[in-house]
């Protein structure tokens, strides 16, 4: 039958011979694009997303110390797809995102604290200025201006010439004031006056709460008497109260003579 088909058709011979003729024929794979992004598809490392994640959250950690874990946890995710990715690249991706989140959890979980220690020690200083206010103006009698300290910032009268006026024409803060100048502390440095050397000595406490904050200080008065130097202790605590309208202002909580020292 061969035979009949070359006689017929004598190009078929040539062809026939060179295909037997030809030692091997490779196989033929057709690729398609598809198979080609498949072969090269590398998942992204879940760790990676949630550091980024927790990283870009970070940066509430400066509003409060309860925020300070959201770094810590973006440290701990960051670290980890880090390690995963280098352990088999080949297989997991997500490097730069892993970094991304690292660095922003680096950057917040220094800068929180510092910006919180920061902030304490503002506001002690602050305290320690309006605390040592509140001596001079009993120290210097201006016991009208000593007792506006201690009120809410809402109900204090400006520390003018006026001030003495305002005490004339309200009975209800003249007996207040009345009362105040009675207290054995108050009456004790107004009559000390300009012979009472008021000295910051240490801060007992510092507090939070909400928008305000709370520091209890003390201070040594040391005075002369009859030839004899002397000294006793006052304990402090003032409120720094944030306003309606956004500022702060501090007043004078609680005043103590006798106070001592811790080991003292």
């Amino acid at each position: 039958m061969m035979n009949d088909v070359v006689a017929h058709y004598p190009s078929f011979s040539i062809y026939h011979s060179s295909f037997i003729m030809r030692p091997s024929v490779p196989d033929v794979h057709i690729t398609d694009s598809q198979d080609a992004e498949f072969a090269a598809y590398r998942p992204l490392a879940v760790q990676a997303v949630v550091g980024l994640i927790f990283g870009l959250l970070a940066p509430l950690a400066l509003l409060s110390s309860a925020f300070w874990l959201l770094p810590a946890t973006g440290l701990f995710f960051g670290n980890w797809a880090l390690r995963r990715i280098k352990r088999d690249p080949a297989a997991l991706t997500g490097r730069k995102l892993a970094w991304t989140g690292l660095s922003l959890s680096l950057l917040f979980i220094v800068a929180a604290p510092t910006d919180w220690l920061v902030y304490r020690r503002v506001v002690r200083n602050e305290a320690r200025q309006f605390s040592t206010l509140w001596f001079r103006y009993l120290t210097h009698d201006e016991p009208q201006k000593a007792h506006q300290l201690t009120l809410a910032p809402q109900a204090r009268q400006p520390l003018g010439e006026n001030l003495w006026g305002f005490y004339r024409n309200d009975s209800r803060t003249r007996r207040s004031l009345e009362g105040y100048v009675k207290s054995p502390l108050v009456r004790t440095l107004l009559a000390l006056g300009p012979r009472a050397m008021v000295r910051f000595y240490e801060t007992v406490d510092q507090s939070h709460d909400d928008n305000d904050d709370v520091v209890e200080l003390l201070y040594a008065v040391t005075y002369e008497e009859e030839g004899e130097r002397k000294s006793f202790f006052v304990d402090v605590q003032a409120r720094r109260m944030k306003l309606a309208d956004g500022s702060a202002d501090w007043r004078i909580l609680q005043t103590a003579g006798g106070a001592k020292p811790e080991g003292w």
